[in-house]
């Protein structure tokens, strides 16, 4: 943390001669007042930027850590400095001389955290291979849940541990294991059949004596969730759950569902006035069809859809179950004799959906997310696996739209697109989800 703080100085004052060597070009950049005046940047940047890195996880397990799983906290880290840096400046009344600096810093910055992490994984795993780093460790249970555990793990990770030690419990007794962990003492103890009686008190016992215990489980009580810890009042609980939590996550994605629909309202506004009067002059009926769906949870809200069938289309509804060509609970058939020809037309290009835009600015509905289902068809959904579609927002857009649309006939090839999209959830796949469905929007792919 001193080092990255130190490094952190160091960016600052690179990025300040970068930018006064833009100097050269006079007609392009002004001059930079001296470095004298960025040194509040610097008693900001310095403590603070290791500490924030800190509170967002990135200094844990640095040795098995992917750049995956990085990136996304130094992105958390970055927009808190940038937000405490602005705060300052504004609250403080103190001047931010360039902001081509602090550009050239929010560049340089990551390339140098990411060069000292490089560095330090490769010192880290040096020492790890001569023995001078870490506590060895033993692993107790079933010869079979030992070889599942070692399997799952990578060389870092084996590296890491430094598990000398393997007891079976179906070959030796509590008190034989406990005896041996006595004789050669271990800094970890790896209980790998944590439900097996045959454990007795060990897990407890090497807790008491100071060493580090691990539990490993691939469910508890059916549940397969990653469960974090929390507290409440005295208690300690364990937090399971499947969907992305992160509030910043939360966040952004919120932020981009509003001026996305913000923007596509007012681009589309011409385009959305031709089509109610098309849709008004054409069939008797309103111009916009309203329905109750199922949203987050399940919470029923109101859809908005230009209307695409004719007006008494519900009161048909039930002549027409038994020409449904989707398996499950989903309503579907290709040539639905309730729709009118603009309907038919709206429905190929899917500019029927437009009006959902309102409801994303509402926030009952996102960009992205798996479709919402009419109320009375969410009902009729049973399996729970199946009902884990509701735990996000529905959107105007999802996997199955990109991958199939209509043409997909089961029910049950729909959810897991649906639950593909929610275990996978993250700004960049939904980026590209928008990105994909202009296309399939634009030449019908899929589309009844």
């Amino acid at each position: 943390m001193l080092a990255d703080g130190l490094l952190m100085g160091l960016c600052l004052w690179l990025s300040y001669l970068l930018r006064v060597s833009l100097n050269a070009w006079p007609s392009f950049f002004s001059e930079i007042p001296p470095f004298s005046t960025f040194l509040w940047m610097v008693v900001v940047v310095i403590p603070l930027t290791p500490l924030i890195l800190d509170l967002n996880g990135y200094y844990e397990n640095p040795v098995i850590r992917t750049f995956e799983s990085i990136l996304p906290r130094m992105l958390k880290g970055g927009i808190w400095l940038a937000l405490i840096i602005t705060l300052s400046s504004i609250l403080s009344r103190l001047e931010v001389p360039s902001r081509t600096v602090l550009i050239f810093f929010f560049i340089l910055a990551p390339a140098a955290l990411i060069t000292r992490l490089t560095l330090t994984k490769k010192i880290l795993l040096r020492k790890y291979e001569r023995g001078e780093l870490g506590e060895e460790s033993a692993i107790i249970g079933t010869s079979e849940d030992a070889d599942v555990f070692l399997g799952k793990l990578n060389p870092t990770e084996l590296l890491s541990l430094r598990i000398n030690h393997r007891f079976n419990i179906d070959e030796m007794d509590a008190e034989t294991i406990r005896r041996n962990l006595r004789e050669h003492p271990v800094g970890r103890v790896i209980f790998v059949s944590a439900e097996s009686p045959k454990n007795e008190s060990l897990p407890m016992e090497s807790e008491s004596e100071g060493m580090e215990v691990w539990i490993v489980t691939n469910q508890i009580n059916g549940i397969v969730g990653p469960p974090q810890v929390s507290t409440a009042g005295t208690s300690r609980i364990l937090v399971f759950h499947r969907t992305r939590s992160e509030v910043w996550y939360n966040y952004i994605k919120r932020v981009t569902d509003i001026i996305g629909a913000l923007v596509g309202l007012l681009l589309l506004s011409p385009l959305l006035i031709v089509i109610a009067l098309t849709v008004k002059f054409t069939s008797p009926g309103p111009v916009i069809f309203k329905q109750v769906r199922s949203g987050k949870r399940g919470k029923r809200f109101t859809i908005f859809k230009f209307r695409s069938m004719v007006d008494n289309a519900s009161e048909l509804h039930e002549n027409l179950h038994h020409q449904n060509e989707m398996e499950g609970p989903v309503f579907k058939i290709t040539k639905d004799p309730r729709v009118t020809p603009v309907g038919a037309f709206l429905r190929r290009t899917s500019l029927d959906e437009f009006p959902q835009l309102w409801n994303v600015l509402r926030g009952e509905m996102s960009l992205v997310g798996p479709r919402p289902l009419p109320d009375y068809e969410t009902k009729k959904i049973e399996v729970s696996a199946h009902r884990r579609r509701l735990s996000v927002k529905p959107g105007l857009t999802c996997l199955w739209q990109i991958k199939g649309r209509s043409s997909i006939t089961s029910f049950e090839e729909w959810v897991n697109l649906d639950l593909e999209y929610i275990d996978h959830a993250s700004l960049a796949l939904d980026l590209w989800i928008i990105l994909r469905t202009i296309p399939v929007v634009l030449f019908r792919c899929g589309a009844h």
